[in-house]
């Protein structure tokens, strides 16, 4: 049987957007959508979060990561392009709700305003999203 998993991301970029509908059309039963979501999540079993930020995230950001509780999403796995101690503080807000990570974070650089995801950065995403659904199968 497939688990829920939903795919969010942050900020709203068609090139990110379009990475994670791709992402989505590989899994059964998942979503996605952008931070914050349409509709909160409720009983996911794993949650993948892409997401983009400066030094400082924004509120958004903060109290979105910050109401990831267990009954919300069980195991998270974030993919960041961000400084590793925004980072850090985001993901340990995820835990202290009670999300379990099911790995480390991964970083890579989201592309910019005329690039793309490169073929290996695309690989490698994929590869990183596998491992954290097996592992939120266990």
């Amino acid at each position: 049987m497939a688990i829920k998993l939903r795919i969010l991301y942050y900020p709203d970029n068609k090139k990110l957007a379009a990475l994670c509908k791709e992402i989505n059309s590989e899994y059964e039963n998942s979503k996605f959508d952008k931070i914050p979501p349409a509709y909160p999540c409720e009983n996911e079993r794993l949650l993948i979060a892409f997401i983009k930020t400066g030094k400082e995230p924004t509120n958004e950001l903060k109290m979105f990561c910050g109401d990831l509780t267990k009954s919300r999403v069980q195991n998270v796995a974030f993919i960041f392009d961000a400084p590793e101690s925004t980072a850090k503080a985001l993901a340990e807000s995820a835990e202290k709700a009670g999300s379990k990570p099911v790995c480390e974070p991964m970083f890579t650089k989201f592309p910019g305003l005329f690039g793309n995801f490169s073929a290996k950065a695309k690989s490698d995403i994929k590869d990183y999203i596998a491992k954290a659904y097996a592992a939120s199968q266990s």
